[in-house]
């Protein structure tokens, strides 16, 4: 039997890696880099989707890569959000030192709706059912971090 030597450190460890999210998700986020919502529609009942899918989540088909792409406007609707002492953006350091404002918003002529931050609100300015504008990082790179929230119209 062979002698092991396990050495023991505290401490973070940092992993880069790439991740790949799919035809869909990958034509979506190169919409990013020219700071573009692209959507995808269902051709048998017409159901917009953002972020776009495969399959239509009402009638269940199969959408099409190469076809019903549309794109969409940097304005929508907040349909929900919730106040938390948790980032959702930064991995480290779960827990903020302020309480963020994250806001579920289905974007103009969408019929699905994404999350991120909601920026530059008092606490009382936010309703649900108001009108909010996309605020895009100044050089995005065709990634989910593109968007940095969403702001007041």
């Amino acid at each position: 039997m062979s002698e092991k030597i396990v050495e023991k450190t505290r401490g973070l460890v940092k992993a880069d890696f790439s991740f790949w999210v799919g035809l869909f998700m990958d034509k979506f986020y190169e919409g990013f880099e020219q700071k573009k919502i692209l959507a995808n529609k269902c051709h048998k009942c017409g159901m917009v989707f953002v972020p776009p899918r495969k399959i239509c989540g009402k009638c269940r088909v199969k959408l099409p890569l190469d076809e019903n792409w549309m794109e969409l406007g940097d304005k929508g609707t907040l349909i929900n959000y919730t106040r938390t002492p948790y980032k959702v953006t930064d991995r480290r350091g779960r827990k903020a030192r302020s309480l963020n404002d994250i806001g579920m918003v289905k974007i103009d002529g969408s019929d699905t709706a994404i999350i991120y931050p909601l920026l530059d609100f008092e606490k009382d300015e936010i309703k649900i059912g108001m009108e909010v504008k996309i605020k895009w990082i100044d050089e995005p790179k065709g990634g989910p971090s593109d968007i940095e929230g969403f702001v007041k119209v």
